[in-house]
C-alpha cells in the first residue's frame, strides 16, 4: 500500500520553523514505523 500525504498551512504562511519541522520529521518516523511503514521523503 502506498499513501501521500500533504499537510498545508492556513493561508499557506511560512509557520514551521526548523526546530519544529526536526520535531515533526522524528514524530511521522516513529508513527511509520510502529505502523511497519518507510517514511520515504518528508
Amino acid at each position: 500500500m502506498h499513501v501521500h500525504l500533504v499537510f498545508v498551512t492556513k493561508y499557506r504562511r511560512n509557520v514551521f520553523t526548523k526546530t519544529f519541522l526536526e520535531e515533526l520529521r522524528n514524530i511521522f518516523y516513529n508513527v511509520c514505523k510502529d505502523f511497519g511503514a518507510e517514511l520515504v521523503e518528508f
